[in-house]
């Protein structure tokens, strides 16, 4: 038997989910901005209902378990409410000075790690060593790196064979580019396939679909007839 909450949660996702589809039909659309309005809406409601649980899970239940030190948190918290009071808005400064430099420390050493040290370890490869896929890997990711990085030699004229490596390394750069907005464009449309899935698996959910995608695409058409569906969208 179907559980009456989880088919309330089909039929409304079903529908919102065709709504946001109703933006390829070319058309400023109501039913588009019901949507959007209500992820927003939805998203901003969960978000705060986690964060006081994780306030009170955290915060509360740690100062009853005796961690004094999370009392500090609660006064920076309060402080930070203080930016919505043009009068008093200057107390809010310290404890946004606070976090953001807390996170920008902690963002810094990341990236000085993540996106700079390990790349160069990265690059740091055995050339001579290994079976012959990991000699012609490590060899092809050696001869890219330097290509690349010859383009970018802006400190001397790029012609004879610095020009010929440079012109190499942008059609690697252009290659790479390619690659990586392919890349993303699957994970996109994996993320289509797996909400469509999410739709039709079990199939009981298969005439709430169609339902929905027929009752969208009727509601666009008799808007549009109507000359409706710029009157009735909301201005940004």
């Amino acid at each position: 038997m179907i559980d009456t909450v989880e088919l309330s949660i089909m039929v409304v996702g079903c529908f919102l989910s065709m709504c946001m589809f109703s933006t390829l039909y070319g058309k400023s659309s109501p039913l588009y901005s019901l949507a959007e309005e209500s992820y927003i809406g939805f998203a901003t409601g969960l978000s705060i209902v986690m964060n006081l649980m994780y306030i009170y899970n955290t915060g509360f239940v740690g100062i009853m378990g005796g961690d004094w030190v999370l009392i500090f948190g609660f006064i920076l918290g309060v402080m930070a409410l203080f930016r919505v009071y043009t009068k008093y808005s200057y107390v809010s400064r310290l404890p946004i000075a606070i976090s953001l430099g807390a996170q920008l420390g902690l963002a810094l050493r990341t990236q000085i790690y993540s996106g700079f040290i390990d790349q160069i370890k990265a690059t740091i490869l055995p050339l001579l060593s290994g079976d012959a896929k990991a000699i012609v890997y490590n060899w092809t990711i050696f001869l890219c790196v330097i290509l690349m990085l010859s383009f970018f030699f802006y400190t001397i004229e790029q012609k004879g064979s610095i020009g010929v490596s440079a012109k190499i390394g942008e059609y690697l750069m252009y290659a790479s580019f390619g690659a990586i907005f392919a890349q993303t464009f699957m994970g996109r449309l994996s993320l289509l396939v797996g909400t469509i899935q999410n739709f039709t698996v079990p199939p009981w959910k298969k005439p709430i679909l169609i339902a929905c995608m027929a009752i969208v695409l009727a509601a666009l058409i008799a808007l549009d007839k109507l000359n409706l569906l710029e009157k009735l969208t909301p201005e940004e």
